[in-house]
């Protein structure tokens, strides 16, 4: 009797379980496979070849109806039918007659082959004879002259035949030679169409044939595709910048065009996306661009993660809620938290600029990052915060030492409590009654704080000794000299209109205050003063001295003086609340001492010494001297964090509070620029304890700047990207830092920008009624501050450098007038430097007339500026002559000329003003390409290089003349 079998399982149900969880293993392997196969890009990449199929389709079928609808298309295929019958009937191929002569040229081919072949054996054998063998040479030697004899008359055979056949090719090549050049003509018409026809057959499997659909077909298979499939991730290897890989540096990766397809092709400029064409493809990513794809990628400047291959974790950004919800619905979008650097949302992706070309003023093409950055200089960013690039920048306020001579104490209060009450568009932000200082605690509380600044403010106040206003002012005549002198390129009339687009022309105007509302702010011997001497009140200020009278003084003055907001008159400022006072002096006495002693010294204090301590104190909390000389506050630090990398700011670093927002740098920022404090809603905070930033009451479109400027401010830069810091460009870099630091475009045009203070010459000086658009733009460029385009070749550096020190008149016609300012010796040797590299010279060798003019180039230079012929003094000044006709068009001084100009650039402006200056007035008078002398025939021989080297002598000796007179030719 068998024993039974000892196990605790069953062996029937073993095997099921077996084949059960083999069969799950089966199953999730194939649903891995197919979840691996199955990615995201490649639907994106198979899209795209349907629309790449459909485009070349359309493409196809156009040039095929080109084709029919092109006469000389048709009339070409009836030409190449005649042109194949003709050939038929007189050029066959192939007949009788070639192949007899192709037949009997491979026969004597072929004998003279082999009796080179007996030739050779037989010299071997005549030769060996001679050595060897004596006896058998005579018979060698007779065998050896047979053959040469019939290998002579072999190839007389073979070249005869040759020759037969040259000439009937040749004759079949001349009968269809018409043909042939028919059949040329119609491969260019078809050259198009084949073109697409070749790339319909590799990207259209119904235009395949079938193996090669069958091709199709396999290769893009699970696995197999490992080989070469249509659908595969494409990647850019920018291998000058690097990245850290598991601890490891290697280049950079990015894989964003395996789904953007047509990302440089500029015929899906208006596909749909990831298809569409990048914006300005002659800027960024075209292969003549800036920014070629293959050396920048897309990373570089979008941010993001360059190695993900789908939406989520390629890190994408959305640009607001509304585009998050529609994200998280279509593609399942959520934030890649672990990423440090997201892609950049679109209204901000011009932050990416800022890394390479960090040390620019201005970058070309990034409008919004431009505005940014001198919206941050307007407001004075960087007076509170550090920020490197700003590190020798002025205080952005006026000098408040001797404030007590410009305007009284009640206006001080409110100006403090409410600046944009009396300007709407002041630069000076509101420090009260914010969103954490609205309760009614905190209002009271900021009311006394107020009374503590301005009672400290005027305490310390020093003397500012005035002289006395020595003519009567009269403002309509002032008012003439505001529109007329130039003070509209800095200042505006009126405030900004909030509906007004916010554009760096705007804020070129904004350099200094709206002067409505001065006649209550201020007095007019304070004007006055101000206006003959502003270093004398303020020896930082910006403000330039325009070099007025006496008399002009005192008409701007009663002018400004005129303009009156009387806001702060209908509301009366509280009193003083000594309780509450007490309570501000003793928070910040007990600082710095116990409570007991504390109160004893406020005890001593009387109600000034107390106003003054907390004033003092106040002003350190909030940082007024940041922006203001403030007697006291010499020496003190920006309150405010460092801005210089704080893109590269973590996220987590950022206090969002209970705030109801994103939690990224874009919406921190946008919120603080927005509403600095409410950060603190719903915190239970002492009151030195609460935020502090003041509110700019910034509108959307300039915290969006701001915004893209800050996320700019990075410290992990491509250095490899930056641009390079040549002397060069580090000329060009300092000289636009000064020319924003005194708003030179506030009235030039330079490097294409500026002239903000256009609009208001053309509405003082220019009748629009009875001129065109075009005249009335003449004209008003003719009466505003000229487009300094070309001045690093026009000008000599000394004379230069004598201008900016101490300006003199060039175009008497015009009111606007160049201010003095007080430039130091570096910022003028920057200016010089700065106009020299922009147009790529060594300002060190600037050209000056040292020649000697001879009799004869004299006598031709004042022929061709006489009236008889060029007509030179018509439009130009010349000393004391003054031209005829309207001053509009009048032109420059020619008295200046030795000094001012350089010789060679006098050269190419007489024979192409227009290239220098595209739309001066200035006409042209000699051919510009210089290739037929256009000059009087009757001077010099006609030879215009020798009347424009003659007539830029002249020029040079026109300085020389009393009273601007012009030489004479004998």
């Amino acid at each position: 009797m068998a024993e039974p079998e000892e196990r605790h399982y069953n062996i029937d149900r073993l095997n099921m379980i077996f084949a059960i969880a083999s069969s799950v293993l089966l199953l999730v392997l194939i649903w891995l496979v197919a979840d691996d196969y199955a990615r995201e890009w490649k639907d994106y990449q198979h899209k795209f070849r349907e629309l790449e199929i459909e485009k070349t389709r359309v493409k196809y079928d156009y040039a095929l109806n080109e084709l029919d609808k092109d006469a000389g298309y048709q009339a070409l295929e009836g030409q190449l039918n005649d042109a194949r019958k003709t050939v038929a009937v007189n050029c066959p191929k192939g007949g009788s007659e070639d192949k007899k002569l192709a037949a009997e040229n491979d026969l004597f081919n072929q004998k003279y082959r082999f009796t080179k072949a007996q030739y050779d054996a037989a010299r071997y054998r005549y030769e060996t004879a001679m050595e060897h063998d004596a006896e058998h040479a005579q018979r060698a030697a007779g065998e050896l002259k047979k053959l040469e004899q019939q290998l002579a008359r072999l190839k007389l055979d073979v070249e005869e035949s040759d020759q037969k056949l040259a000439e009937q090719k040749k004759k079949a090549d001349d009968c269809a030679a018409q043909l042939k050049d028919l059949e040329r003509q119609e491969r260019t018409f078809l050259q198009k169409k084949k073109i697409f026809d070749r790339k319909l057959g590799k990207i259209d499997p119904n235009a395949m044939n079938f193996t090669n659909r069958i091709a199709e077909m396999v290769r893009d298979l699970p696995i197999i595709d490992l080989a070469n499939p249509n659908y595969k991730i494409d990647q850019i290897v920018i291998k000058d910048i690097t990245e850290d890989l598991n601890f490891t540096k290697v280049p950079k990766v990015d894989r964003c065009v395996t789904c953007h397809q047509g990302i440089v092709n500029p015929e899906y400029k208006d596909a749909s996306q990831p298809f569409r064409t990048h914006p300005d493809l002659e800027l960024y990513l075209g292969n003549d661009s800036a920014h070629p794809m293959d050396e920048f990628g897309c990373t570089v400047c979008h941010g993001g993660r360059g190695r993900g291959t789908d939406f989520v974790s390629a890190a994408h950004t959305p640009s607001s809620a509304q585009q998050a919800a529609e994200w998280e619905k279509k593609y399942h979008w959520e934030p890649l938290h672990h990423w440090e650097n997201p892609m950049l949302p679109l209204p901000n992706v011009q932050a990416g600029c800022f890394q390479c070309h960090a040390g620019q003023s201005t970058v070309k093409g990034a409008e919004k990052l431009n505005l940014g950055l001198n919206i941050i200089e307007r407001a004075g960013c960087y007076a509170c915060h550090a920020i490197d690039r700003y590190s020798d920048w002025p205080k952005p306020g006026p000098d408040l030492t001797q404030l007590g001579s410009k305007f009284s104490k009640k206006w001080a209060y409110h100006w403090i409590e409410s600046p944009h009450a009396f300007r709407p568009n002041t630069w000076m932000p509101e420090f009260f009654n914010q969103s954490n200082t609205n309760d009614p605690e905190s209002i009271k509380r900021g009311a006394q704080e107020i009374h503590a600044i301005v009672a400290y403010l005027f305490a310390n106040s020093k003397e500012y000794s005035t002289i006395p206003i020595l003519a009567e002012g009269d403002p309509q005549k002032g008012k003439e000299i505001v529109f007329s002198v130039g003070c509209l390129g800095c200042h505006r009339l009126e405030p900004r209109d909030p509906r007004e687009p916010v554009t760096q022309d705007a804020l070129r105007r904004e350099q200094g205050p709206a002067l409505s509302g001065s006649g209550s702010k201020t007095s007019k011997v304070w004007l006055y003063n101000w206006l003959k001497n502003p270093h004398g009140y303020n020896p930082q200020t910006k403000m330039p001295n325009m070099r007025l009278s006496d008399e002009e003084a005192a008409h701007v003055a009663a002018y400004l003086v005129s303009l009156r907001n009387d806001v702060y008159d209908q509301t009366e400022i509280p009193s003083v609340d000594d309780a509450l006072i007490d309570e501000i002096a003793l928070d910040f006495l007990t600082k710095s001492e116990t409570l007991d002693s504390a109160k004893k010294k406020l005890a001593a204090m009387s109600r000034d010494e107390k106003l003054s301590f907390a004033g003092e104190k106040l002003i350190r909390h909030y940082g007024c001297f940041s922006c203001h000389n403030i007697a006291g506050f010499e020496n003190e630090k920006p309150i405010g964090t460092e801005l210089t990398e704080e893109g590269s700011r973590p996220v987590e670093r950022l206090d969002f509070g209970f705030a109801p927002i994103d939690h990224t740098r874009q919406a921190w920022f946008i919120q603080k620029l927005k509403d600095p404090r409410i950060f603190d809603h719903d915190k239970v905070k002492l009151p030195d304890e609460k935020l502090r930033m003041p509110n700019f009451q910034f509108s959307d479109e300039e915290a969006e700047a701001v915004t893209t400027a800050l996320l700019g401010f990075v410290k992990d830069v491509p250095e490899a990207k930056i641009v390079a810091r040549t002397p060069r460009n580090l000329d060009i870099e300092r000289g636009q830092e000064i020319v924003r630091m005194f708003n030179c475009q506030g009235c030039h045009i330079i490097e294409g920008e500026g002239g903000a203070i256009r609009p208001s010459v053309g509405q003082w000086r220019v009748d629009y009624s009875n001129v065109s658009a075009n005249e009335a733009g003449a004209m008003v460029a003719s009466f505003s501050p000229p487009n300094l385009v070309g001045e690093g070749k026009k000008v000599q550096a000394q004379w230069l450098l004598d201008f900016l020190r101490e300006p003199s008149v060039i175009r008497p016609w015009l009111k606007v007038r160049m201010p003095t300012y007080t430039f130091d010796t570096d910022e003028l040797n920057d200016f010089v430097e700065y106009f020299a590299a922009l147009d790529g010279e060594e300002s060190l060798l600037l050209e000056k007339f040292h020649g000697a003019i001879s009799p004869e180039e004299l006598e031709a230079g004042a022929k061709l500026f006489s009236e008889d012929y060029l007509d030179c003094a018509k439009c130009h000044i010349v000393g004391a002559q003054m031209p005829g006709g309207s001053p509009e068009n009048w032109a420059p001084d020619f008295a200046l000329a030795r000094s001012r100009l350089r010789p060679q650039w006098i050269d190419e402006w007489l024979k192409n003003p227009q290239d220098l200056l595209p739309g001066t007035k200035m006409p042209t008078y000699y051919d510009p390409a210089g290739f037929d002398d256009s000059g009087p025939t009757d001077i010099l021989e006609g030879d215009e290089h020798a009347q424009i080297r003659a007539l830029r002598n002249y020029l040079m000796t026109l300085a020389e003349q009393p009273h601007g007179q012009t030489p004479s030719a004998q």
